[in-house]
């Protein structure tokens, strides 16, 4: 007796039932498998991209506003700091690198950064071997208003190695902002893909920055009737330090917070804060939901399989008959139940990981999150163990039912 072979044709003999609660299943599985990938990639990108600097220094403000505006390109900068507090950091023996940004400006939405090339000759902190920027194509920028621009900008934009463009005043887009026609930018160079957010800005020269909006500053004191200041002070949005020690960060940050006019943000710190509170919260409520959804597909099996198992109870009567042990009929409709669950976790990560997949470029470009969509990690296997004895559970009631009742009954009844 083959009861793998029965069990099978007793499901795709009630075809609608037996598709309903496999997609009941599906969905669930497919919104575990894509939370719990979502979950581990959103953690180890933010900790990979959070952890290459060990701090931020820029004007007083949010501190999480300060990581994502520098790091991640977010968020609207809190303000400027003198160049001179850049240029001491750099003087600090107990810094390793301090680089200089300076944003104020977009082309299409993405940011116009400005800082130094000894930025692009900064190695990855997790894999020593790779440059943290590399430039895929092209050259690095060498003179002012010289570009190297992210993947992302290039897919998006259709900007090629040669190719000029003017960007516009803030940011972000916003109606009415103005274009800096005079100073055209060139694309040099462009990233190799990195699936960071670095993919998804416009890197020049600093001065770059500051001629523009000197320029802008001297046409409205002219327009003011006030006297142009050449040499006036030179800002810079923010430095992105690292340290000899990474335990240094503990006495530097609280000193730039008392003893300068700027302040110090631990780009991790900032970023497990902000997991924690948002990011975790909102993955949980989601878990939640696949958990409920499951939970109700067991229930729709053990009914499916309760009313199947009272529909053939004189097939199953006559299987008694003909020398069916007890404990055959008990597997058979347990055996329903598993291959019922077996079948919708596999219709949910192929539902699951294929979407994600699908979804995969859209969260790059716009998130700067890259992810290996197919990849299963040991929590989620768990989770699917979880899922099938959950399967096995609802059919173990009918099955029992099934094991302990009487075949005469069932054949003499009409």
């Amino acid at each position: 007796m083959n009861l793998f072979r029965m069990a099978w044709r007793y499901l795709w003999g009630r075809k609608l039932v037996t598709i309903l609660t496999l997609t009941g299943i599906a969905l669930g599985s497919a919104l575990i498998c894509s939370v719990l990938t979502l979950h581990r990639e959103s953690e180890s990108g933010l900790l990979h991209e959070s952890s290459q600097f060990d701090m931020i220094v820029g004007a007083k403000g949010s501190p999480l506003q300060i990581v994502l505006s520098s790091v991640y390109h977010l968020d609207i900068p809190t303000g400027n700091i003198p160049y001179s507090r850049y240029e001491a950091l750099l003087k600090d023996r107990r810094v390793a690198s301090a680089i200089p940004i300076g944003l104020g400006d977009n082309y299409r939405g993405f940011r116009i950064v400005g800082t130094d090339p000894r930025l692009f000759e900064l190695k990855d902190h997790y894999d020593n071997s790779r440059l943290l920027l590399h430039v895929g194509s092209g050259r690095l920028f060498q003179d002012d208003f010289e570009t190297v621009i992210g993947s992302t900008v290039a897919r998006q934009t259709g900007l090629k190695l040669g190719d000029t463009f003017v960007g516009t005043h803030g940011v972000a887009v916003t109606a009415g902002s103005s274009e800096h026609t005079n100073f055209p930018y060139k694309v040099v160079g462009i990233l190799a893909d990195s699936g960071t957010s670095t993919d998804n800005a416009v890197y020049t020269t600093l001065p770059s920055v500051w001629r523009i909006h000197d320029d802008e500053s001297a046409i409205h004191a002219r327009m003011a009737g006030a006297d142009v200041n050449p040499n006036q002070d030179r800002e810079v949005t923010a430095v992105l330090v690292r340290l000899r020690v990474i335990g240094l960060r503990f006495m530097m940050v609280p000193e730039i917070q008392k003893k300068t006019e700027s302040m110090a943000a631990v780009p991790v710190e900032e970023m497990l804060r902000l997991y924690k509170q948002l990011l975790e919260p909102m993955q949980n409520v989601l878990l939640a939901v696949a958990g409920l959804v499951v939970i109700v597909s067991a229930l729709s099996i053990t009914a499916t399989l309760y009313q199947s198992a009272e529909r053939r109870r004189r097939d199953l009567a006559v299987m008694r008959a003909l020398g069916a042990h007890p404990t055959e009929i008990f597997t058979l409709v347990v055996m329903e139940g598993l291959l019922l669950t077996l079948l919708g976790l596999a219709a949910g990560w192929l539902l699951g990981h294929g979407g994600l997949a699908v979804a995969s470029p859209y969260l790059r470009d716009s998130f700067g999150v890259s992810m290996a969509a197919w990849t299963t990690d040991p929590i989620e296997w768990k989770a699917f163990g979880t899922v099938a004895g959950c399967g096995v559970l609802a059919g173990l009631l009918p099955a029992i039912l099934a094991y302990r009742r009487e075949p005469v009954n069932d054949l003499s009844a009409p």
